[in-house]
């Protein structure tokens, strides 16, 4: 599956220690912090194609999935719930309410883990207890 993301690569030690060639560590020097068009895989890692030759595989850790324009995420009561990435934080995310007439109520900000962890919490399926 094709998702927009971002490189945020924090730390190059481990990339160093695994690649042999510089050019090809030079490549991800290159794309961090920049985003990209990603065929994500069924084990996490991303897979972004630089050029036509080059290429560059992300562990989970090494990008961020990035939402570029306000979009729907649901409804709550009369109110629109929209959501896009914050561009002040990669591993954030903005939400807003907008009232059927077009008025936006003020901007939150919340971290793309809290909102992974009250997910599970809410909807996930509950761990099987075991006799």
């Amino acid at each position: 599956m094709k998702r927009r993301v971002k490189v945020t690569i924090e730390d190059f030690t481990n990339l160093q220690e695994n690649l042999n060639d510089p050019a090809e560590l030079a490549l991800y020097q290159g794309a961090n912090g920049h985003t990209y068009d990603a065929e994500i895989e069924h084990d996490g890692y991303a897979i972004i194609d630089l050029t036509e030759e080059d290429y560059i595989e992300l562990a989970p850790g090494e990008y961020q999935i990035m939402i570029e324009e306000w979009t729907a995420a649901g409804a709550i009561g009369a109110y629109k719930l929209e959501t896009k990435s914050d561009p002040a934080d990669d591993k954030s995310l903005l939400y807003r309410l907008v009232d059927e007439g077009g008025q936006v109520q003020e901007e939150r900000s919340l971290s793309k883990q809290a909102v992974e962890q009250l997910a599970k919490v809410w909807f996930g399926k509950p761990a099987r207890k075991e006799d």
